[in-house]
């Protein structure tokens, strides 16, 4: 009903009236006025139901979509916490790395100093 242009919705019954004027008697006028009116009446409930039904279509494909979307975030929030983890440990690893490399280089640096004072004091 959406689409319905409102101008034609107030011309109609009076245009349906004006024509059922044509009719001889009054029970012809309300005869035609009255199938007239349940034609447009028929013609709209068809269009509501149509788009009701469009619109109930569209909805479950809504749903069907979000439902996808959810479990493909619910992946990829895994997938996340897999490689958060896996980064935390290789981060711990590379620390101990470091930690080792800094003893190891502060070994080298008081042996250097001491090949350094016996070079000198010889």
């Amino acid at each position: 009903m959406d689409n319905l242009n409102p101008l034609l919705i107030a011309i109609v019954p009076a245009l349906l009236t004006y024509l059922g004027t044509k009719y001889k008697s009054q029970n012809e006028r309300e005869e035609y006025a009255s199938k007239a009116w349940q034609s447009l009446y028929d013609e709209i409930k068809q269009r509501m139901d149509e788009s009701e039904k469009e619109s109930s279509e569209s909805i479950k494909a809504l749903q069907t979509e979000v439902q996808k979307l959810k479990e493909d975030m619910s992946a990829l929030r895994a997938n996340h916490a897999q490689e958060v983890k896996a980064l935390n440990e290789q981060n711990v690893q590379l620390k101990e790395e470091n930690r080792q490399l800094r003893t190891e280089n502060a070994n080298y640096k008081n042996r250097l100093i001491e090949l350094g004072e016996k070079f000198n004091g010889v």
